[in-house]
């Protein structure tokens, strides 16, 4: 699933791509499921006339401010990207003035689009974006002691933090040597800090790297120009179970953490 150093990396492709700025002619949709509630028609109709006036990010979202005052926001789940030129499981086109078309492509369905009049309709349920000054440690800190909760699952929780997922996660445990079952209140001033800390750091190192691509099937992160993201060679836990870690050498275990696959180096993050 595209987390944040994937989202940010496509929302800034299409903005140098020139999507800013350009009208919308006409909106094919192949999935009616990725605009529901809407209607096909409906979506289209809508969005049809308007001008994508600024591409932006928040969490997980693309947001598409429109100049008819409404917002396209876009979750891309599982697999969902997009394209400049056609190709297999398009869900969605839009074609937009001076001849250029956006496809977005989803070979699992899964992502959505939401027309919406206020985006804070679904942004207010999100905790501040990681990459924000509205992310501060003093929130951080106070958030966590709050609250009794494996502290995987707690940071991957959107409404706590946006942006951070299962890759990100297990980054972020490594990097501040902490186990993916602590929990959360049994966090103390430093474990916290270089947790916070972590977690800024291994998101900003994933956006400079483009993102995380981890295998070559057809549901893999691909960017908007179709390359894989360069951060797989910066990965220090997640996806390497059995090999050994990059810090002390002790061979990383796999295990599972409210339903996510999880890794972790037993000698380096004690429980």
């Amino acid at each position: 699933m595209p987390e944040l150093p994937e989202v940010e990396t496509i929302a800034r492709q299409l903005r140098a791509r020139g999507i800013e700025g350009r009208e919308i002619g006409s909106a094919q949709v192949n999935w009616e499921r990725t605009v529901a509630p809407l209607t096909a028609a409906t979506f289209s109709k809508q969005v049809c006339g308007v001008t994508i006036t600024q591409i932006s990010r928040v969490g997980k979202w693309i947001l598409f401010s429109l100049s008819s005052g409404q917002t396209l926001m876009i979750h891309l789940r599982m697999a969902g990207r997009f394209s400049m030129e056609p190709g297999a499981h398009d869900r969605l086109i839009l074609r937009l003035s001076d001849g250029l078309s956006l496809y977005y492509r989803d070979t699992r369905k899964f992502g959505r689009w939401r027309l919406v009049d206020d985006p804070e309709v679904i942004l207010s349920k999100l905790g501040p974006d990681a990459l924000t000054r509205k992310f501060t440690l003093s929130y951080f800190t106070e958030t966590l002691r709050k609250r009794q909760r494996k502290i995987k699952p707690l940071i991957l929780d959107q409404a706590i933090v946006a942006g951070l997922g299962n890759i990100y996660a297990d980054e972020a445990l490594w990097e501040s040597k902490i186990h993916p079952e602590r929990v959360s209140n049994t966090l103390n001033d430093a474990e916290l800090k270089n947790l916070f800390k972590a977690i800024k750091h291994v998101l900003r190192v994933g956006v400079k790297n483009r993102g995380t691509s981890l295998g070559k099937g057809k549901t893999n992160y691909r960017d908007v120009e179709g390359e894989t993201g360069g951060h797989r060679a910066e990965v220090k836990a997640y996806g390497r179970g059995g090999q050994p870690c990059k810090r002390c050498k002790t061979p990383l275990k796999k295990t599972v953490v409210a339903q996510r696959g999880t890794h972790f180096c037993p000698s380096c993050q004690l429980r």
